[in-house]
């Protein structure tokens, strides 16, 4: 039984991390055509209307009453933190970055920072083992981040825009803090109904602060092509849908520690969809970085 739940969990954060893999090329497939803002408002808000059909066909909006009042903060707080800030400022950075470049480099980012916020204030255990990822990770996102310099183009913006690097870190603070209120208010909690409150109040904001930006005209997709909201609409059924209750159900089911570790494989899954879809043409040092910083994380997770 028990290995048969490890199996599961293993299998969850696999496809949690395939769905994150594709749903990162989505988005940039239209983030140069469309506002970030307007981008993460429609993701949050398919995500929502799934998650919340489901729980409704399935019985479980019965569980929202046993949520105790901390839990259903701490969640509520984390989905804001991650999505309505973290994920549009990303999708920012992907506009102004090769996916190439800002996938693997913001999930490597995130994992060392989540999990030296783990070590700081949850007080997980830290190791040799995991200093020495962390020093892999730093060395693999050099690479990765200075590619463009190894080619002898130095501002080439596409690759090294300053402006996406400095959007990249904030949301890696924003995941980072999101995480560790994650980790705490989930406990005991269905995955679903967590995942519908994090995305649903994640939403609300979101479309606040989209029609506060875009004024009366403003709140209209007409104009965006129906291809582009497609793309839109199937990323934010594989990040909220897919991967928010995948997330979580990994978490619970083998540990923050091996889910973490499985979704930061992510960025493998990524590179090939890039250079097949995307065209984009990531160099040695990309590729060499992405493995060394992959290995870096495997450490930093044991």
């Amino acid at each position: 039984m028990f290995a048969e739940k490890i199996m599961l969990g293993v299998g969850i954060a696999l496809l949690t991390s395939l769905a994150w893999s594709i749903s990162s090329i989505c988005v940039k497939l239209v983030a140069e055509k469309i506002d970030s803002l307007g981008i993460n408002t429609l993701r949050t808000w398919v995500g929502s209307a799934l998650l919340i059909s489901l729980i409704l066909v399935t019985g479980r909006y019965e569980a929202f009453s046993h949520i105790p009042w901390g839990s259903f903060v701490y969640v509520v707080l984390s989905g804001i933190l991650a999505m309505a800030i973290g994920d549009t400022i990303y999708i920012k950075s992907v506009a102004l970055l090769d996916v190439s470049i800002a996938f693997p480099l913001s999930q490597c980012s995130f994992i060392l920072l989540a999990v030296l916020s783990a070590i700081l204030f949850l007080g997980e255990q830290f190791t040799w083992i995991t200093a020495a990822g962390a020093v892999l990770v730093i060395i693999g996102i050099y690479l990765m981040t200075s590619s463009g310099v190894r080619r002898g183009n130095p501002f080439d913006k596409k690759r090294i825009n300053p402006k996406g690097l400095l959007f990249i870190l904030v949301a890696i603070i924003a995941w980072t803090g999101a995480t560790i209120l994650l980790k705490i208010g989930v406990i005991g909690v269905d995955p679903f109904i967590a995942a519908s409150l994090r995305i649903s109040a994640s939403a609300i904001v979101l479309i606040f602060l989209f029609v506060f930006q875009s004024g009366k005209a403003g709140v209209s997709f007409k104009l965006k092509g129906k291809r582009n909201l497609a793309l839109i609409a199937a990323s934010g059924l594989l990040t909220y849908g897919v991967a928010a209750v995948g997330y979580i159900s990994a978490i619970q089911l083998i540990g923050a520690g091996k889910t973490v570790l499985l979704t930061a494989i992510a960025p493998l899954f990524a590179l090939p969809f890039s250079i097949l879809i995307l065209k984009e043409k990531p160099t040695a040092y990309t590729i060499t970085g992405v493995l060394i910083s992959v290995c870096g994380v495997c450490l930093v997770v044991v």
